[in-house]
């Protein structure tokens, strides 16, 4: 069973990556995936016959991390026995329940909110019921995974996690699909995606654009996911001050494109900008380089792992020089074809068949008797009618 409860509510990250593994794993035909949602289906897969979904009681209330905390401690391994399956894939930084009766594998994508450092006092809160889950969490898994070296060497220093129970399995990318008779974008531009959230340093993307307006070209035009009431209070007080000074700035919002909008972006886009101060991987990076799209990146976190030498990397908070990096990718054809296409060939190494198949070799090896999760029909004989209103299990 495949943890996917962050399915319910805002669609992150990680979320992207577990729809992504997941439909990546349900192709094998030597397994049986069972997918534990919260209390709404993943509408996608309710089309497919491949992946068998169990509707649980966690709601988006349980997103919050003393809720969270709480029903993980308290109800989760009532559902994994319930449920009847060989091993459970916490796919969401913690989520390994106490007394688990099954085999376990915990991915962990970064220890973010570890470093949470706010000063008041419901953050502190949450900040301890996250440290004390991803630890609890790490300590009762029989296997850890991390998305890149990056996150493991930072989960067996700050999380005391044996060196042999500790694998990396890098993220996948997308094949590019963009169709031949889709129109691109008429102007000119570069782009940011992802959410906007301090670490992200959405305010460094907008001074770069700052100093490039002011320095070479005030046309070139800046398209952010997500939207301007969405920005923190550092990168809205830059959004008002480019405001205050131009109102015509060439800034657009995307809101929250599907993938054929987002693929249109990065394959039209003269540069991805990506600046965060950390990151466990980075996959609009991989994705945007699998486009063909030049990545200018922050030498920070995983960052500088994922894209190597096929970015241009630069130090996050230097608004001016990434200003700079901007106009070396504009202006020098030979420079952009270059990133162009060692991008392509970076992204051509990672793939979620590549995962999937790391993973299935690590289901085998946690859970060696059985990785073939009990059906939904036994799944009904199992549990009686007493727990039809307790579980629900989809199956196309």
């Amino acid at each position: 069973m495949i943890d996917a409860r962050m399915l319910l509510g805002r669609f992150s990250g990680v979320a992207r990556v577990v729809t992504r593994l997941v439909d990546a794993l349900a192709c094998r035909d030597d397994m049986r995936i069972v997918a534990l949602c919260g209390d709404e289906a993943y509408a996608p897969w309710t089309t497919t016959t491949d992946i068998d979904i169990l509707v649980s009681d966690f709601t988006r209330r349980d997103r919050s991390p003393l809720r969270r905390m709480l029903w993980e401690e308290t109800r989760l391994r009532r559902w994994i026995r319930l449920a009847g399956v060989d091993l459970f894939h916490a796919t969401w930084n913690q989520g390994i329940p106490p007394r688990c009766p099954v085999p376990t594998i915990l991915t962990i994508h970064d220890l973010i909110p570890w470093q949470n450092t706010d000063a008041n006092e419901s953050s502190r809160l949450q900040s301890a019921c996250y440290r004390y889950a991803i630890r609890a969490s790490a300590r009762r898994a029989t296997h850890v995974t991390t998305v890149s070296q990056f996150t493991r060497k930072q989960v067996l220093e700050r999380l005391r996690v044996e060196r042999d129970r500790v694998r990396v399995v890098p993220n996948g990318v997308d094949a590019p699909s963009v169709p031949a008779d889709l129109e691109p974008e008429s102007s000119p531009y570069v782009l940011y995606v992802g959410g906007h959230e301090d670490r992200k340093n959405v305010e460094t993307v907008l001074a770069a654009m700052e100093s490039y307006w002011a320095r070479f070209d005030s046309h070139l035009e800046l398209h952010l996911t997500g939207r301007a009431e969405s920005l923190t209070p550092r990168a809205a007080e830059v959004h008002r001050r480019i405001r205050n000074a131009d109102q015509d700035a060439p800034i657009r919002f995307l809101g929250a494109p599907d993938d054929m909008e987002l693929a249109r972006q990065y394959a039209s886009a003269g540069a991805l900008l990506l600046l965060s101060r950390a990151e466990g991987f980075g996959l609009p990076a991989l994705e945007a380089m699998a486009y063909g799209c030049p990545v200018i990146a922050a030498r920070a976190g995983a960052l500088p792992e994922v894209v190597a030498d096929a970015g241009l990397l630069v130090e996050p908070d230097n608004a001016q020089s990434v200003a700079d990096a901007i106009r070396s990718v504009l202006a020098l054809r030979h420079l952009a074809r270059r990133l162009s296409r060692s991008g392509r060939d970076r992204a051509a190494l990672f793939s979620w068949e590549r995962a999937a198949d790391a993973y299935r070799g690590l289901y085998h090896a946690v859970a060696p008797t059985s990785v073939n999760s009990i059906f939904p029909a036994r799944l009904g004989a199992k549990l009686g009618a007493s727990h039809t209103e307790e579980l629900a299990v989809t199956h196309k």
